[in-house]
């Protein structure tokens, strides 16, 4: 955690004293890479409860999931402090009993008998800009770190292989490689090469930038099909299509019933792959197809579905908690083994 963000930690908390009475102790601040960024005490009066405490800027549907995972695995009371909070977020963090603070008063804390729930305080005008992010982290700059993530052994290929691997401009490359190695994430160790480091915090920070800054751009639009039941039958192997989303998230767990198909495609292949099926223009309908943003033509060992990663993000993106749930399984069956902390 930056040391900045360490004031909006301690102005929350001072302002849940304000509007409360209530006080927030913290005893310990990571600056280093931690899945918490810092552990308390709330005195509730009643009793003292440990708290591992989780800061953000913004809080978006993504970001929740994880922190809802991170806090099912803390041993403390998982509680998500943030810059704002604003009301619609607030109705759904507490639906999820999930506890919060921000610097502009808000908060939710379930401890009975102590029962707080703040809304609608408006932040300070300083605190409604939008940093600015990362290049590492816009859309063209996601499709290489997603390149990165499932194969990492890639950092160490010539710029223009991963450019072909990634579909995007060699300068793009050098782009990516400038900022993920200013945020520590690619070690350059000289003769040994480069390698790539802190890669379940890179997973996370691409799931939760991808549904806002590439997926918008990849989607075609909204589909019927004659038969609602096509996609247990339909071939996509000679159309370089993929099943994602929840399709795919059957496929590795028989655990979710699919409610929305998602099929990534080559762009080229979009019309064919709706004349085969019937598929048919319906913004209500239950398919959706996105381009596929990855190179298609050359790769090995093609499976019907997408990355299990690609999948995982396409379910937590929805918020769903059955598919968040899900998405859980997915990651550890298929990709915590990968994603150790390095």
């Amino acid at each position: 955690m930056k040391t900045k963000d360490t004031g909006q930690i301690d102005k929350a908390v001072e302002n849940f004293r304000e509007h409360t009475g209530f006080t927030i102790e913290i005893d310990h601040y990571f600056h280093e890479d931690k899945d918490m960024d810092a552990t308390g005490i709330l005195h509730t009066g009643v009793k003292k409860i440990p708290l591992a405490i989780q800061f953000k800027k913004r809080v978006t549907i993504p970001i929740l999931a994880n922190i809802r995972n991170q806090f099912y695995h803390a041993e403390e009371q998982g509680i998500l402090i943030a810059e704002y909070i604003n009301p619609i977020m607030a109705e759904r963090l507490k639906a999820m009993d999930i506890w919060f603070l921000d610097t502009a008063g808000n908060a939710y804390i379930n401890a009975l008998p102590v029962y707080i729930y703040i809304k609608g305080n408006k932040p300070a005008e300083e605190q409604a800009t939008t940093p600015k992010l990362n290049r590492a982290f816009r859309a063209t700059g996601l499709k290489v770190v997603f390149a990165f993530l499932c194969h990492p052994d890639l950092v160490n290929a010539p710029y223009r292989d991963i450019a072909q691997t990634a579909q995007v401009s060699l300068g793009a490359v050098g782009i990516v490689f400038k900022d993920l190695t200013g945020m520590g994430h690619i070690i350059d160790m000289g003769d040994r090469g480069r390698r790539l480091k802190n890669r379940k915090k890179l997973l996370e920070r691409w799931q939760v930038a991808y549904p806002e800054q590439l997926r918008p751009k990849l989607e075609t639009g909204r589909y019927r099909a004659p038969d609602p039941d096509w996609w247990r039958k339909a071939d996509l192997h000679n159309l370089h299509a993929y099943w994602g989303g929840e399709v795919a998230a059957d496929r590795l767990t028989h655990y979710l019933k699919p409610q929305t198909v998602t099929v990534y495609v080559d762009e080229k292949r979009i019309s064919k792959l709706r004349a085969i099926n019937k598929l048919r223009k319906d913004p209500n309908g239950d398919i959706e197809i996105l381009k596929a943003f990855w190179d298609v033509e050359h790769e090995s060992d093609r499976t019907d579905i997408v990355n299990p990663i690609l999948a995982y993000a396409d379910l937590m993106a929805t918020g769903d908690p059955r598919n968040m749930e899900t998405a859980q399984i997915i990651y550890e069956r298929e990709l915590a083994e990968h994603f150790r902390e390095d």
